[in-house]
């Protein structure tokens, strides 16, 4: 499988106007989910564009693999610290970060490897820390199958 070559993924598009925040405009594709906890994405960025603001539950691996990703931590609805992830870095966090990440000028395509030893992968925020909603590795298992099923049909 070669990473770089994303006609051959199936994406999926989020993309939503929030009240208060940059438009989210991101793609993902999901590329294994493993019944030990591990699940495997890429996710693309257009150029600028972000992603929902959240909070990872599960340890998460990152590496920038064609453009620059951008990442902002927040602490009580607060940048607390921001910088740029080049192609080819590499990026380990064990969660409970609150942030916010987004395409550089060129966009960026990120492969992401998570680990939810309690099946929990991330809570999405609202601008001032709620939880909207929390993603689980069963949610994202159930929507696999799902478009698996549709692409044997």
């Amino acid at each position: 499988m070669n990473l770089l070559d994303i006609d051959q993924f199936q994406w999926q598009h989020h993309q939503e106007i929030v009240a208060g925040a940059p438009p989210i405009d991101y793609w993902s594709s999901i590329l294994s989910i493993s019944n030990s906890g591990r699940l495997e994405m890429l996710y693309r960025w257009e150029p600028n564009a972000h992603c929902h603001f959240h909070r990872h539950r599960a340890e998460t691996t990152s590496i920038v693999l064609q453009g620059e990703l951008n990442v902002a931590d927040y602490v009580n609805g607060k940048v607390t610290n921001s910088w740029v992830r080049p192609k080819g870095h590499r990026a380990f966090g064990e969660g409970d970060e609150v942030h916010r990440e987004w395409g550089g000028p060129q966009g960026a395509l990120v492969y992401f490897s998570l680990y939810a030893n309690d099946g929990l992968l991330a809570d999405q925020l609202d601008s001032q820390g709620n939880i909207i909603r929390t993603t689980s590795l069963s949610d994202v298992k159930k929507h696999y199958d799902k478009n698996a099923a549709t692409l044997q049909h």
